[in-house]
């Protein structure tokens, strides 16, 4: 029975240390959905709270960045994004080479756009933290409406 119970409390701690790692949580302070960019390095998590919600990330030690943009743009987008794939794949059998060229040159235009969406959407509103060794303070992110109507996040 003490064996039981020492392999239980080593599964228990084991438990608990594993998710004790730096959280990022973004708060959306406004009255609409957003969807929230967390970036660290090369990894990106994007999470969409609810208006007066959280949401947390798993994060590093190191410096991270953040914006968020109205959840309604992102689904503009992505419906756009979609249909322009949904018709080019739809009829990829029927295309000529030339054709299909057009259509890769294409993909390549949507993610340059992409790119630029995310740039502009981070531009103005997005901040930065940095985790340290140390990892016992909070990190949140908060997503708030400025003066100015635009989305204004703030890392803290």
């Amino acid at each position: 029975m003490k064996r039981f119970v020492s392999f239980a409390l080593c599964i228990v701690a084991a438990m608990l240390a594993s998710g004790c790692g730096p959280t990022i949580t973004v708060e959306n302070r406004t009255r609409f959905p957003v969807r929230a960019v967390v970036s660290q390095g090369m990894n990106r998590e994007v999470v969409d709270p609810s208006p007066g919600e959280s949401s947390t990330v798993d994060a590093d030690i190191g410096p991270y960045r953040a914006y968020a943009v109205p959840d309604k743009e992102w689904i503009a987008y992505a419906k756009l994004t979609r249909k322009v794939l949904n018709d080019s794949l739809a009829d990829a059998d029927k295309l000529t080479g030339p054709q299909l060229l057009d259509v890769i040159q294409r993909l390549k235009d949507i993610a340059g756009r992409v790119q630029q969406y995310e740039a502009a959407a981070g531009a103005g509103n997005g901040c930065s933290g940095n985790i340290t060794e140390t990892g016992s303070e909070a990190h949140t992110v908060d997503v708030n409406v400025g003066a100015n109507g635009r989305l204004v996040t703030t890392c803290r």
